[in-house]
């Protein structure tokens, strides 16, 4: 595989990303000024520097120089992840936030392979995701696989239209994970049921759809489509208020974050914050990293 190298101009533009911006639209934090610096409301010891390019997290013991940095020392991401996300993802704070986005701003999806082999082996064998579930979402138009063998997850708005496209590597040796260029993240990845009172809520496509494979093995095939369930593609609940804003109806949120530091402050964030807007909330964790894990060891 060939693999990108960023030029010079392309590694300083990453480099020179505002982190105020980069995080309030990335992870969805906000922050206020105290003194010279930016304080996160969500996180009190992630602090960024005047610049407002250097930052440290302090009961992480984690500070850096820029978001590329975040992204490594924080979410875990190799240098190309990160590039990728801040130069071609769907946040670009030199452009504009993500949220906001021109008429003519398209999404731009990868080319549909003939076939989707790796996808159907990476997501049924590897992941251990029911191949039912894999072929409705396929025939829904919400999976498919790009010509470089990658799993494309897409979002739709409330007309049909494409608006988010969310890419995952399939390669056993090499993580890969980006969103499409001009993905609008109030659009991510989510599966619609016949209930909408009720949401379940997860940080990747992987995990909503391990856990419509769970549903179904323990109720019966077809019974997670009862079920209405949101990826936030990230931590960020920009997801999450752009559905509340369309589906009045919602009245229980079923948190299902990563069982990690990250995913378990993110639910405790949440918690209050949706309690306090008259949201029943939940919150369950996995007994492993995450949902897939957990459908792993359940045999699939």
């Amino acid at each position: 595989m060939e693999y990108k190298r960023f030029t010079n101009e392309e590694r300083q533009k990453a480099k020179n990303t505002d982190m105020i911006a980069f995080l309030e639209n990335y992870m969805g934090f906000e922050f206020k000024k105290v003194g010279k610096y930016y304080q996160c409301r969500q996180h009190d010891s992630l602090m960024i520097y005047p610049d407002r390019q250097g930052f440290s997290w302090n009961s992480r013991n984690i500070s850096g120089s820029d978001a590329i940095d975040f992204l490594r020392n924080i979410e875990g991401k190799s240098f190309r992840e990160a590039m990728e996300i801040i130069l071609y993802g769907s946040f670009n704070a030199e452009i504009q936030p993500v949220i906001v986005k021109p008429p003519n701003n398209q999404i731009i999806l990868p080319e549909h392979a003939a076939q989707c082999n790796r996808l159907l082996d990476y997501l049924c064998q590897r992941r251990k995701i029911s191949a039912d579930v894999v072929n409705d979402f396929i025939n829904e138009k919400m999976l498919y696989q790009d010509k470089k063998g990658n799993c494309v997850f897409v979002g739709f708005d409330e007309n049909g239209t494409a608006k988010f496209g969310s890419i995952r590597g399939t390669l056993p040796d090499r993580k890969y994970r980006a969103d499409c260029k001009n993905s609008d993240k109030r659009y991510a990845f989510k599966q619609i049921g016949t209930d909408t009172t009720r949401i379940y809520i997860f940080e990747a496509p992987i995990d909503l759809m391990s856990h419509c494979t769970i549903t179904n093995m323990i109720y019966g095939r077809g019974t997670y489509k009862q079920q209405t369930r949101l990826s936030l593609c990230g931590i960020s609940d920009t997801a999450l208020k752009a559905f509340l804003e369309i589906h009045k109806e919602v009245k229980i949120l079923n948190f299902r974050l990563d069982n990690d530091e990250t995913g378990h402050s993110t639910v405790e964030t949440y918690t209050e914050k949706y309690t306090a807007l008259g949201y029943e909330v939940h919150a369950v964790f996995s007994t492993g990293k995450d949902i897939n894990e957990d459908l792993q060891k359940m045999g699939g």
